[in-house]
């Protein structure tokens, strides 16, 4: 085995299961994939995450106190989050210097809760020049040393309702290295 990851919620981590973690990452590496979405409590309850942002903490602080390295999901455009608050989250995120982020777009994807949800109370989404924007203001709050992972998911094309822009992942990609370009962004800006 060259190398493991594991995605998982960090409420489901325990300090034994951190310790059968700790063990692992001695053998072999690993990298644990932490689901955050976001730090704001009242969008968790929202969507049913289960957890608050101190369970997050909680379960994070043991994996890192173990030198395990770490990878964080953040999810832009839930329901009722104001750019301020996507950027936010970001920001607390950056002050814990994690391992990786990924930092995806909300898909509406047929088949899912948030779908019918979607369907029968409409909620905005951000457009693809909104989205940029606010990635590109969150990336200046991510440490240099950690690495981005990704900078936007791209759902299965076939199931995905809304928004559509998110299924041309190269455009996306393309349009937050032109606007780094053009506003002398880059990644850990706000940090120095």
């Amino acid at each position: 085995m060259v190398g493991l990851s594991i995605g998982t919620r960090a409420d489901c981590i325990t300090d034994r299961i951190a310790d059968m973690l700790y063990d692992l990452s001695s053998r072999t590496y690993l990298t644990v994939e932490l689901g955050l979405q976001t730090i704001h409590d009242s969008t968790a309850k929202h969507i049913n995450r289960c957890h608050t942002y101190n369970d997050f903490l909680r379960g994070y602080r043991m994996l890192a106190l173990r030198g395990i390295r770490i990878c964080v999901h953040l999810i832009n455009s839930l329901p009722g989050e104001s750019p301020e608050m996507m950027i936010e989250s970001a920001r607390e995120l950056g002050k814990l210097s994690p391992g990786g982020v990924k930092i995806h777009m909300l898909n509406i994807l047929k088949g899912t809760k948030i779908a019918d949800q979607y369907r029968f109370t409409p909620f905005p989404l951000l457009s693809r020049e909104e989205y940029v924007n606010i990635v590109v203001r969150q990336l200046e709050f991510i440490p240099e040393t950690t690495v981005i992972e990704r900078l936007t998911g791209d759902g299965a094309k076939n199931k995905l309702l809304s928004p559509i822009w998110t299924a041309d992942k190269l455009k996306t990609l393309v349009e937050i290295d032109k606007l780094q370009a053009l506003n002398n962004s880059f990644q850990g800006k706000a940090l120095l």
